[in-house]
């Protein structure tokens, strides 16, 4: 994958997602491994838009600073969150939450997407904006497995959209 040795930020990721109540916990797991193999976190909360979204990422970054506190991690806070509220733009957010991770020296930005549906072509078009602008290093997209075959369309659309927008 890649050291965690060297200095400065080393990837940025976004977790994008079809459907709202699966995508939070992937994210937490995904920062609780990275923090477990010595790396420090920085997500940012895009889904600037659900009802709750910056509080919930609060209260699990809480909950993983407490699995980890500075003491362990040379006095440093091993996961923060950076919010600027809702109503937002997600675009400009992303862009200062990498620019502030660079700045203080994160290894790794997990930026949190809001949910939207396949077939809603201006979300769509908004997120594969929003993805090219900011030009992550890894883009995970979380579906939901009881949809069956649909997930394979999600997952085509969502590609398409993205395909659509990098021209």
């Amino acid at each position: 994958m890649f050291s965690n040795k060297c200095s400065g930020l080393k990837m940025v990721w976004w977790v994008v997602k079809l459907v709202v109540w699966a995508d939070v916990l992937n994210l937490v797991k995904i920062s609780f491994w990275l923090i477990e193999n010595g790396f420090t976190v920085l997500i940012a909360a895009c889904d600037t838009f659900r009802a709750g979204a910056v509080e919930q990422l609060w209260k699990h970054q809480q909950r993983l600073n407490s699995l980890h506190p500075p003491e362990q991690h040379g006095g440093r806070t091993a996961i923060q969150l950076f919010e600027k509220g809702y109503g937002k733009d997600a675009a400009c957010l992303a862009r200062e939450a990498i620019a502030y991770a660079r700045k203080h020296s994160f290894d790794v930005v997990l930026v949190d997407t809001a949910g939207r549906m396949q077939d809603n072509a201006p979300l769509m078009t908004a997120l594969a904006k929003l993805i090219a602008v900011n030009t992550p290093d890894l883009v995970l997209f979380v579906g939901e497995a009881l949809v069956g075959n649909v997930a394979v369309d999600q997952l085509v659309k969502f590609k398409q959209a993205l395909a659509d927008c990098s021209v």
